[in-house]
Formats: structure tokens, sequence, C-alpha cells
């Protein structure tokens, strides 16, 4: 009997030992050891982050070139209010130069006196304005330097109209001719005063009419 329990004993051994083999074999949790062993090569996973990445390429343009700024003056740093400022002053240079450029008459009145002082200077800036003085259409004066103070001359007067003309005969470096005149009676009476401003070859003329 005892042999009979020792043969079940070493049956009931050799299939425990078959089905665990059988076991470990399926489930690939335990890989065999042995020289002539070889692994499946293994593929890595994707990983989500990407360590080396080239910049997207797109077809916007930089705003330094769809916006082209521009950072100096095109008139080479010419101020453009200079050369609206320069246009006005030609414009206001011409038109001066038109108003200039015409007879004067300053007027005229009568008088009862045998001869009349005619003193003259120049009311604005000394600057070598001069005129020469006609009486009747005839020169009396050729060539008269206006200066900051007045000088002048005596006219006898004849009966009837006397006119008399005072001519620009140069502008001065300022322009134009400019000056201030007046007209005293042979009793020292002021009878007339004004001012003339006139281009080069213009007249400023006054008319005295004696009684």
């Amino acid at each position: 009997m005892r042999w009979i329990f020792s043969i079940f004993i070493l049956i009931g051994f050799s299939l425990k030992s078959s089905a665990q083999s059988e076991f470990l074999n399926k489930s690939g949790s335990f890989a065999p050891i042995g020289p002539s062993l070889t692994l499946p090569p293994t593929t890595p996973s994707p990983s989500v982050f990407k360590l080396h990445t080239t910049p997207e390429v797109t077809s916007s343009k930089s705003i330094l070139e769809t916006n082209t700024l521009q950072f100096t003056n095109p008139n080479d740093f010419k101020n453009p209010g200079d050369i609206y400022k320069e246009k006005l002053n030609r414009k206001s240079g011409e038109d001066e130069s038109k108003m200039f450029r015409k007879d004067q008459y300053l007027g005229d009145f009568r008088t009862k006196s045998a001869y009349v002082k005619i003193s003259y200077r120049d009311f604005g800036e000394v600057d070598g304005d001069e005129i020469r003085v006609l009486v009747n259409d005839k020169e009396v004066v050729s060539r008269v330097f206006l200066e900051g103070s007045f000088k002048g001359l005596e006219l006898g007067l004849e009966k009837g109209f006397n006119k008399i003309d005072f001519e620009a005969l140069n502008q001065g470096y300022s322009g134009p001719n400019t000056a201030e005149f007046q007209v005293y009676d042979d009793k020292g009476q002021l009878v007339s005063a004004n001012q003339w401003n006139l281009a080069t070859g213009f007249k400023a003329t006054i008319i005295i009419v004696k009684e």
C-alpha cells in the first residue's frame, strides 16, 4: 500500500509542474533564461513633445515691410514750412513791388505866398535813397541824398499852377525809396506835409496854386 501511495504522490507532483510551466509560457510575465534568447525590437511610443521643431514659414510680411516708416525728411532735412514761407515772401515782394511801381499824387493847396520852403528827409532807415526835384517838368535839383534830418530848398512860385515832382533815382539797399516832406509858406506856416514810397523811376507829385 505504501508504494501505491508513493506513485500517486509522484503523479501529482508531475501534473503540478507541467501546469506551472504552461502558465508561465502563456502569460509572458517571465521571459525564459538562455544564451540563444532574442527579444523582439521595441518601438518607442511617439512623444507629445517635439524636441527639435522647424519654425513654420508663413506668407505674412513684417510690419516694417508692410508699413514703410520714413524717419528722414524728403527735402534734405529742410523744414517744409520754410518752402511755403519762401513762396509767401516772394509773392509778397512781388505785390509790394507792384504797389510802389506807380506815380503818387500827394495833393494840392492854394497860397498867396511869393515862395515856399520845401524840406525832405528819409523817414525810414537811412539806406542811400536819392531823388531829384522838378518844377513844371524842369529839373531844379539833379540829385539829393536823403538823410535822417530835414534839408531842402526855397522855391519861388509862379502865378497859377506850380507842379513839383520828387523822382526816385534809386531804392537804397532796403527799398523802396521812402521820404517825408514838409512845405512852409513865406510866413513860416506849415501848409502841407506827406510821405512817399516809390520804386526807382517813379514820382511823387504835389501842386501849389498861387493866387
